[in-house]
């Protein structure tokens, strides 16, 4: 084998790991946006669906540890950046968001019959107000108050 043809061999072997590092980057990317999405999707479904945002986010989470890791490798130091600084705490507060709804899970599924059934501004305002009836009853049972 001549020298030229090793060179060549060499530079190909080298695209090649470029371009799977690629895909896999665009991979890790759009797991994460469909995860994103998933989450968002699912924070505006009603009660029982709406936990599993949490499990979105989770995953979310996941995939952008190895997406920033990879990032920096890769000498992308803005994906990197907007990874930690948008990503990280938007995956975060839908995970917390799902916990708090999970803790208070009683008192807002009580709120999203009312309000589903209510007709009237007034009927509304009547169900915000049983809501925070029942959320502070709830939270003084909760505490032995």
């Amino acid at each position: 084998m001549s020298s030229e043809q090793k060179n060549d061999q060499g530079k190909s072997s080298g695209r090649g790991t470029e371009e799977t590092a690629a895909a896999r980057h665009r991979r890790l990317v759009g797991g994460l946006t469909v995860a994103l999405l998933a989450s968002w999707l699912l924070m505006l479904a009603p009660l029982p669906f709406s936990l599993l945002a949490g499990v979105t986010g989770l995953v979310a989470l996941v995939l952008l540890f190895p997406l920033i890791v990879r990032s920096l490798k890769a000498d992308r130091r803005g994906v990197a950046v907007m990874a930690i600084a948008v990503g990280i705490p938007a995956t975060l507060m839908v995970v917390g968001i799902s916990l708090i709804t999970a803790v208070f899970y009683g008192p807002m599924s009580q709120m999203q019959e009312c309000r589903a059934s209510a007709i009237t501004e007034q009927a509304l305002s009547q169900c915000d107000q049983q809501a925070q009836e029942s959320l502070s009853s709830w939270v003084t049972d909760l505490v032995g108050g």
